[in-house]
C-alpha cells in the first residue's frame, strides 16, 4: 500500500530531512528491532487511474519487554489532472498502555514540465504521554537538462511521535536550499572520455523550534563532479560544519560534550561502470571531527557475471582520531557479503551476512522467493544472529519465517 514520503534524493538534492508517517517493517518487529510472531491481520487495497484506496489491520503478539499491539493504516489518494495528486492516511497502534495515533495530507502539483512543489503535513497523538506533535515538509523542484534547483522547508515538533513511520529528527526548523549544475557544452575537455560536469552546492541549516537557536550549518560544496562516458563517475566535496550539542553525542561509543563546534571535512566518491560484470565504488571522508579527526572509507566490490546472479562485498571502516571527552583513537569495521542467485524472474534465493567489530554482532540472512501466479507469492527466510555486550555476553537468535501472499483483481 502506498504511502507518503519525503526521502532522501540519490543525488542529494532535497536534503537529508526523511519523513515517513507509514512503513509496513515497522509491523512484526519490537523496539529493538527483534521480529515478533503476527497472530493475524488482513489488507485490501484498491487502484485506479484516478484514485487509490486501501486498509490493513493485524495483530502482533507481544513479548517480555512489550505488550500485544494492534495496528490499523488506511490511506486514500486521488489524481488531479494527469500529473497532480492529493492524499492522506490514517495509521493507529495500539497497546495496553496506550494507543499512538498518526494523520497525514499530502499532495503534488506539477507546476509545468520543469517545476514542481511536494508537500506533506502530518499530526501525532500519544495517548499514554499526552503528547501531541507536529511535523510540515515542502519541496520545491526546478529541473531541468543544464540545471536543478530546490528547496527544502520543515518545521518538526518536539512531540512528534510517527510511531508507526520514521522522521529523520525532532524539535527543528529545517532550511535546505541546493543547486547542481549540469554541463555537457562545447568547453568540456576531453569528451572521449568525460560526458558531463556537474558541480553542486548543498547547504543545510537547523533551528531548534524550542529556543530557535541555530543547531546545524553544512555547508556542502561539490566544485567537482565528473560523469563518464563508460558509466563511471568521480565527485570531490569540502564540508564546512557547525554543530551545537545540546546534549551529550555518543557516535559507536565514544562520548563527545555538549558544547559548540566548527570543524572542515573532505569527501570523495568515485565508482567504475556499474553495468559492468565487475564493478568498484568508494566513498572516503577525513578531516576533523568534533574535537578531534575521523578517516571514514567504505568500500563496494559487485561481481555480476551473468544476470542471475549477484555478488556484492562491502568494507566500512570508521577510525576516529583523538574524538570525545577521553581523546579516544579506536577504528570499528562493518563487512557485509550479500547475494542473489535467480532460476528465472519468479524464482530466486537473495543472501546476506554482517559482522560489526564494535559490538562483535554476526547476523546471516536468506530469502528464498517464488512467484506462483502474478504479484502472489511463496517467502521462505531464515535470519539468525549473534551480539555480544556487557549484560548478554553471548546473545543468540534464530527465526524462520514463512509467508504466502495471494492477490486476486476484482
Amino acid at each position: 500500500m502506498f504511502s507518503p514520503a519525503i526521502k532522501i534524493a540519490a543525488d542529494g538534492s532535497g536534503g537529508q530531512m526523511h519523513m515517513q508517517p507509514f512503513f509496513s517493517r515497522s509491523i512484526g518487529l519490537d523496539n529493538d528491532g527483534n521480529p515478533i510472531p503476527i497472530v493475524a491481520g488482513g489488507r485490501f487495497v484498491n487502484r485506479s487511474i484516478h484514485r487509490n484506496y486501501g486498509g490493513m489491520m493485524m495483530r502482533q503478539e507481544g513479548n517480555q519487554s512489550q505488550s500485544a499491539t494492534n495496528f490499523f493504516v488506511g490511506r486514500f489518494s486521488q489524481n488531479i489532472g494527469d500529473q497532480n495528486r492529493i492524499g492522506s492516511l490514517l495509521s493507529i497502534k495500539n497497546t495496553v498502555s496506550g494507543t499512538n495515533t498518526t494523520a497525514t495530507l499530502d499532495g503534488f502539483l506539477r507546476i509545468n514540465e520543469a517545476q514542481s512543489i511536494n508537500a506533506i503535513m502530518s499530526y501525532t497523538h500519544t495517548s499514554d504521554r499526552a503528547l501531541n506533535g507536529f511535523a510540515g515538509i515542502a519541496q520545491y523542484y526546478n529541473s531541468t537538462n543544464h540545471y536543478k534547483i530546490w528547496w527544502t522547508q520543515s518545521v518538526v515538533s518536539k512531540d512528534f511521535d510517527p510511531q508507526m513511520g520514521f522522521i529523520s529528527r525532532t524539535d527543528v526548523i529545517g532550511t535546505t536550499p541546493g543547486l547542481n549544475y549540469y554541463y555537457r557544452g562545447k568547453l568540456l575537455p576531453f569528451k572521449k572520455i568525460i560526458r558531463a560536469f556537474e558541480p553542486g552546492f548543498l547547504p543545510e541549516f537547523y533551528w531548534q523550534t524550542s529556543s530557535g537557536k541555530l543547531i546545524e550549518r553544512t555547508l556542502n560544496l561539490w566544485p567537482i563532479w565528473l560523469n563518464f562516458q563508460n558509466g563511471a563517475q568521480f565527485g570531490y566535496s569540502v564540508l564546512p560544519e557547525y554543530q551545537k550539542l545540546l546534549t551529550a553525542f555518543t557516535p559507536l561509543g565514544l562520548s563527545i560534550r555538549p558544547g559548540e563546534y566548527n570543524y572542515f571535512q573532505q569527501w570523495i566518491i568515485f565508482n567504475t561502470d556499474p553495468s559492468k560484470f565487475i564493478n568498484l565504488a568508494v566513498d572516503y571522508r577525513w578531516g576533523e571531527y568534533f574535537n578531534g579527526k575521523i578517516r571514514s572509507a567504505d568500500w563496494k566490490l559487485q561481481f555480476a557475471p551473468i544476470p542471475h546472479i549477484s555478488l556484492l562485498g562491502e568494507w566500512n571502516r570508521n577510525h576516529f582520531i583523538q574524538v570525545g571527552e577521553t581523546l579516544t583513537t579506536s577504528v570499528v569495521d562493518l563487512y557485509i557479503v550479500q547475494g542473489r542467485f535467480a532460476i528465472n524472474p519468479k524464482l530466486q534465493m537473495t543472501g546476506f551476512y554482517q559482522r560489526n567489530s564494535f559490538d562483535k554482532s554476526k547476523s546471516y540472512y536468506f530469502r528464498f522467493s517464488w512467484e506462483y501466479a502474478p504479484l502472489s507469492y511463496v517467502h521462505l527466510i531464515f535470519n539468525q544472529g549473534k551480539m555480544e555486550s556487557v549484560l548478554h555476553p553471548v546473545n543468540n537468535e534464530n527465526h524462520f519465517i514463512a509467508k504466502i501472499s495471494w492477490l486476486k483483481q476484482l
